[in-house]
């Protein structure tokens, strides 16, 4: 269980997205990403259910909720991101599974608080890759883990998404139980599912939804519904831009999400025992 934790705090501290402005940069084939270094961006926890959050996931409902780090269960809590650099001609290698064209972003940002925000960040270049091309995305994980896409197995190669948004995702190809309707990414879980790389599991029915800005990309809103539709987590931007372009600071909540170098570490590390 200790080493699960530790891989889990590596893979989160890749797993960091960003609000975005439109930029005029020169871009890469079909898709366009969109960013500039400067912007600022505040996530604000909205709802959490304790107890809808405990029949979902038992008593430590609390340590599946902050795999996006420590205080994201406390209602009203909030975190801070700034953009600080943006490459939308990265190369992206990846040592094992080839290059690929990609944009990258580097982001300074502050804890989940209560609290007012400290002058200085807690942590300083935190690195976000998306690929252009949506069809390597399915490639790499199905080469990878022999399993097609979910934000489980793949989330912090959809921190931040080019436009267009709904054409990118309809081009990737799904775990079943998870889908992306226009604009946003829904998993269905049922009673019984694990979630990938973790010892947690559903206990109840439930639905994640993941909403993406349609213009610039931007990862706008998550949430999960109970097996009755009630909303019992959700959290979403409080702070836009200046371009009122609002975006978010990490991945996913509940599906962890997969830095591709920290993957390949956990896949050779399995092969050799």
């Amino acid at each position: 269980m200790k080493k699960t934790k530790v891989l889990l705090s590596i893979l989160i501290v890749f797993s960091i997205t960003l609000a975005i402005t439109p930029p005029a940069i020169p871009q890469v084939g079909t898709y366009t990403f969109h960013g500039a270094p400067g912007n600022i961006k505040i996530l604000k926890v909205r709802t959490v259910n304790n107890q809808s959050l405990e029949d979902l996931f038992g008593v430590n409902w609390v340590d599946v909720v902050e795999l996006f780090g420590t205080g994201a269960a406390n209602e009203g809590a909030r975190k801070k991101s700034l953009v600080t650099a943006v490459n939308t001609s990265y190369l992206y290698d990846t040592v094992f599974f080839g290059v690929y064209e990609a944009a990258q972003y580097n982001t300074s940002n502050w804890d989940w608080t209560t609290e007012a925000f400290s002058d200085t960040p807690d942590s300083i270049g935190d690195i976000v890759v998306s690929l252009y091309d949506p069809t390597n995305v399915t490639y790499l994980i199905n080469t990878m883990f022999a399993m097609n896409v979910s934000l489980h197995n793949a989330g912090a190669l959809f921190a931040q998404l080019p436009t267009s948004v709904a054409q990118y995702l309809g081009a990737i190809v799904w775990e079943p139980k998870w889908q992306n309707i226009g604009n946003k990414i829904v998993h269905s879980a049922e009673n019984g599912d694990g979630i990938f790389l973790t010892a947690f599991t559903y206990l109840e029915d439930c639905t994640e939804t993941w909403t993406y800005d349609e213009t610039y990309g931007a990862w706008i809103g998550y949430k999960i519904e109970d097996n009755e539709t009630n909303t019992i987590y959700e959290f979403s931007v409080e702070v836009k831009t200046s371009a009122e372009i609002p975006g978010f600071e990490i991945p996913i909540i509940l599906s962890v999400s997969m830095c591709i170098a920290v993957s390949l570490i956990y896949v050779f590390m399995k092969k050799r025992r």
